[in-house]
């Protein structure tokens, strides 16, 4: 006999942002599906051999945002390409008109075209099923840039009056980030100097360098740091009758997001700490490795 399980899995997708900025990318996202992904950080293993050695230098610094790019995603149906597009079109109209209003040129706003297909459906006719092209379907993305990070809720309630409902995701933007390499560069310097120093003074360690061996960049934005969350406990039950047939009826589980930075810890030296909002975490891991200098032997 052959066992019938039922599991019915809800999953919604809530229209409005995550505690700060984040978007409906989320739910595809590391934070999701997958592991996130961290930067290089300090292994700790310095002895490489008897002779070789190295020194690990890992720096972190929070940056704050020049400007924000949110991006919607547009799509409607209509009876043929023109008319699917006429609708698209209108809703971007609207929220363009909206946010000028909000004091955000139309210079920084983009449309991009993403598709335009066939919709399908199928008409029975006793016991055959035949596929019918059935409607269009245009599907665009829009980004709005801006400064002040209180005008996002507006943005939003201005999507929403349109009609456009997707709030993909929302992009940091820091502009100067040859600055910020040049300042991360100078304090993992700096570190591996005065570790070099604390190991040959307080442990008689002589070291001669050699070379810089890693330099390896590395940043991390909001989007990337959203964790999923779930707390709730449930019990186990089986329900089967004599046919030896059982269902199980799952309840949905509300789930939601929380922001995670990295954490100082995990660095040697963090340049600007880290506040109550998402920002854009830059790091820097540098391994320097030397030669064991050995006293002469008489």
């Amino acid at each position: 006999m052959k066992k019938c399980v039922l599991l019915i899995l809800t999953l919604f997708a809530a229209v409005t942002a995550f505690g700060q900025e984040s978007g409906n990318r989320i739910y595809g996202n590391n934070g999701y599906y997958q592991q996130r992904r961290y930067p290089q950080f300090n292994t700790g293993v310095l002895g490489n051999s008897s002779e070789s050695y190295a020194i690990e230098a890992s720096v972190l610094t929070n940056l704050k945002p020049d400007a924000f790019v949110v991006v919607f995603g547009v799509n409607d149906e209509g009876p043929n390409a023109d008319a699917s597009n006429d609708k698209v079109n209108a809703k971007i109209a609207n929220l363009v008109q909206k946010v000028k209003a909000l004091g955000i040129d139309t210079n920084d706003v983009f449309v991009d075209f993403i598709t335009q297909n066939r919709v399908y459906d199928y008409t029975l006719s006793g016991t055959q099923a035949t596929e019918n092209l059935n409607r269009f379907e245009t599907k665009k993305t829009v980004a709005i840039r801006y400064k002040d990070r209180e005008v996002f809720g507006k943005i939003v309630s201005a999507a929403t009056d349109s009609r456009i409902f997707d709030l993909i995701k929302v992009d940091y933007i820091v502009s100067d980030f040859d600055t910020v390499r040049a300042a991360l560069y100078d304090a993992a310097v700096k570190v591996l100097k005065d570790k070099e120093q604390k190991y040959a003074h307080a442990l008689g360690v002589s070291l001669g360098a050699v070379g810089l061996s890693v330099e390896k960049y590395d940043v991390a934005y909001p989007s990337d740091a959203y964790q999923r969350y779930q707390a709730y406990e449930t019990g186990d039950a089986s329900v089967s009758n004599t046919q030896g047939t059982s269902s199980r009826l799952v309840q949905r589980k509300s789930a939601t997001f929380f922001y995670e930075p990295l954490a100082a810890s995990s660095f040697d030296t963090v340049l600007a700490p880290s506040g109550l909002e998402p920002v854009v975490q830059y790091s820097l891991y540098l391994r320097m490795q030397y030669q064991v200098k050995r006293s002469s032997m008489n």
